[in-house]
């Protein structure tokens, strides 16, 4: 049996000698000879989607708890998935609501329940060959295939579409931490052994993977097994090779694929201040990792970090999710936000109202900037120059590092020139400390103390190579 230490937990790290097929890219700092780690395309264009929704809709929706978790001998009666109204189409609309430009599909949570209509066999510890029957074509809405429909739909809203697979937790095949337990099976479950779980990961793995286009992220809940990991690699590279990858790494730095990305370390909504596109942990990242591995922040809308719907569970305010989005798409984070349909398969129209609410104020707030007509420029000093052409209202600032060549700028100040009624008319108006801080990456967003009228913004930084801006903007959302 194989024991939980053998469990690969999915951190983009490094200790001890390197090792896998994939190794991590880096250049050598030109000023302190510090390594840069360097990202790939797709890791690049992941981050520039910002926002995406994770759909949690199985059989757990029809719990009074949430999931399978950590209640082992669970396999819910199959007859309680029966949804009236299942709506794909209505799922996208909320997800293009909230700005959203991917969305992750639950394939499979801990329960063991397939939303597709599984073809996989396998032996059991009888040698008796028998269907994986515990699917969306054994419920009483045989037939359908959510799976197929959700890509469908993705495709029709262009919107990128990935699979979260839970592959260490099956509660219908035994398995908690990808060992099928000792002793004796509860009511529902299936007695197999260690290798035969492998193989039908490999081969529901296989059905998702194949036949649905291609993949913009595959979530890893958890990670892998080492007795996996080999197997779930080639497959990657066989037809994902496009994919990112949450939990895409394992502690001793082998990764399954060349686009990892990591796990925040919270489900509440909130990275550090500090967050860097680099690192090892599951946390803030490292500057001077030579890993590139960029933070995904996964999140609820519902309260009580309740992921599946809950009948009569209360949403977080709209305050409280403005305040998440600036402290994880403003702090260098992709914000991953649950979309958890109801009973009937469609969004709750009170969930619907406030994905849009939330949405309205990105959009109304960060769209377009104040002071079109303003004059930027920049220079080998790592300095970002904003020249208005009159005073101008503002209370926050977007910075934007263009990543290609690596994370580069160390540290920032953000300065302004501020008018009021005692100097309006000065020419020399002295600069005044407005914000700083360490990561930008590919965004950080700094809010001030209080709104200013200001007539030049200058950003100064400290950096291990020349900063390349993607774009410095202001705005006024009081």
């Amino acid at each position: 049996m194989r024991s939980t230490n053998h469990i690969l937990t999915g951190i983009c790290a490094a200790t001890g000698a390197l090792a896998g097929s994939y190794q991590p890219k880096f250049r050598i700092s030109p000023i302190d000879g510090s390594k840069i780690a360097l990202p790939t395309k797709e890791q690049l264009a992941f981050q520039e989607k910002e926002i995406g929704v994770l759909i949690h809709f199985e059989i757990a929706t029809y719990l009074d708890i949430d999931g399978c978790n950590k209640v082992p001998d669970l396999v819910p009666d199959i007859d309680l998935f029966d949804p009236t109204s299942i709506n794909t189409d209505g799922w996208m609309d909320s997800a293009v609501s909230l700005g959203a430009k991917y969305a992750t599909l639950v394939a499979k949570h801990n329960c063991g329940f397939a939303i597709w209509p599984s073809e996989v066999t396998f032996q059991d510890r009888e040698n008796k060959t028998v269907p994986y029957d515990y699917t969306i074509a054994q419920s009483p809405v045989h037939g359908q295939d959510i799976v197929k429909s959700f890509v469908d739909s993705a495709k029709k809203y262009n919107l990128g579409h990935g699979f979260y697979y839970s592959v260490v937790v099956n509660n219908y095949l035994n398995v908690q931490n990808s060992d099928v337990r000792p002793g004796t099976w509860a009511p529902g479950q299936v007695n197999i052994t260690n290798g035969t779980y492998d193989q039908i990961v490999y081969n529901q793995l296989s059905e998702l993977w194949k036949g649905h286009g291609d993949l913009t992220e595959i979530w890893f809940d958890g990670g892998y097994s080492s007795s996996q990991k080999d197997k779930i690699e080639t497959l990657l590279k066989e037809t994902q090779p496009q994919a990112v990858i949450f939990n895409g790494c394992d502690t001793g730095g082998t990764c399954v694929s060349a686009n990892p990305v990591r796990w925040i370390g919270t489900e509440t909504g909130e990275a550090p201040e500090e967050n860097w596109s680099t690192g090892l942990t599951n946390d803030g990242g490292d500057p001077t990792s030579p890993y590139f591995c960029p933070a995904e922040c996964d999140t609820t809308l519902q309260t009580e970090g309740r992921w599946f719907f809950g009948v009569d569970q209360p949403l977080r305010p709209i305050e409280e999710m403005i305040d998440v989005y600036h402290k994880t798409v403003g702090r260098n984070c992709m914000l991953e936000l649950d979309l958890s349909p109801d009973r009937s398969g469609a969004i709750p129209k009170e969930h619907a109202a406030l994905y849009e609410q939330l949405g309205d104020f990105i959009s109304s707030c960060y769209s377009k900037p104040v002071a079109g007509n303003a004059a930027h420029s920049s220079n080998k000093k790592g300095e970002y120059t904003i020249k208005l052409d009159k005073p101008t209202d503002i209370d926050r600032i977007v910075l934007m590092e263009d990543q290609t060549n690596g994370q580069v700028i160390r540290s920032y100040q953000v300065h302004a020139k501020i008018a009021d009624n005692t100097n309006a008319d000065a020419a020399d108006i002295p600069f005044k400390l407005v914000s700083n801080g360490t990561s930008i990456g590919h965004k950080k967003i700094d809010i001030f103390d209080k709104p200013i009228s200001a007539t030049e913004i200058l950003v100064k930084t400290t950096f291990v190579d020349t900063p390349k801006w993607r774009s410095v903007s202001l705005h006024f959302c009081d």
